[in-house]
C-alpha cells in the first residue's frame, strides 16, 4: 500500500475554487430565503390565529432572528466546506497540468500521476499514465 498523501495547500486553483464557493454560497442562499420564506409566513400565520397579546410582536422578531442567524451560519459553513469539496477537483487538474507541461518541456515524463483517495478524474489520471508509458 503506497504512502498516503495529504493535502498541504487548499487553495491550488483559487479562481475556480473561489468561484465555485461563491455560485454555492448563492445558490444556498437562495434556497434558504425561499424556504425560510415560506416555513416562517406558514408558521406565522397559525399563530396568528391561535395566539393573541402583546408578546406576539417580540415572538415574531425573535423567531425571524434565529432564521436569519442559523440560516446564514448554515450557508456560510457549507460554503467554506466547498473549498474542500472543489479540492478533490482541483488538486487533480493541477497535478496533470503540471505533469503535462513537465512532459512537454523536457519529453520525460513522470512514471505514474498518483491521485489521492476521493479524489476526482482517476479515469483521466490512468489515461495520463497509459500515454506516458508510451513515450
Amino acid at each position: 500500500m503506497g504512502k498516503r498523501q495529504i493535502r498541504k495547500q487548499y487553495l491550488i486553483n483559487k479562481r475556480f475554487q473561489i468561484n465555485m464557493a461563491i455560485r454555492l454560497f448563492i445558490c444556498l442562499l437562495l434556497v434558504a430565503i425561499a424556504s425560510g420564506w415560506a416555513v416562517y409566513y406558514a408558521v406565522w400565520e397559525a399563530v396568528i390565529v391561535e395566539l393573541h397579546g402583546v408578546q406576539l410582536a417580540r415572538l415574531y422578531h425573535v423567531i425571524g432572528e434565529r432564521i436569519l442567524f442559523y440560516g446564514l451560519g448554515v450557508i456560510i459553513a457549507l460554503s467554506v466546506l466547498s473549498i474542500f469539496f472543489s479540492h478533490k477537483i482541483a488538486g487533480p487538474v493541477y497535478k496533470m497540468k503540471t505533469t503535462i507541461d513537465k512532459f512537454l518541456e523536457t519529453g520525460t515524463g513522470p512514471e505514474t500521476i498518483h491521485l489521492r483517495k476521493g479524489d476526482a478524474f482517476k479515469d483521466l489520471s490512468d489515461s495520463l499514465n497509459r500515454l506516458f508509458a508510451k513515450k
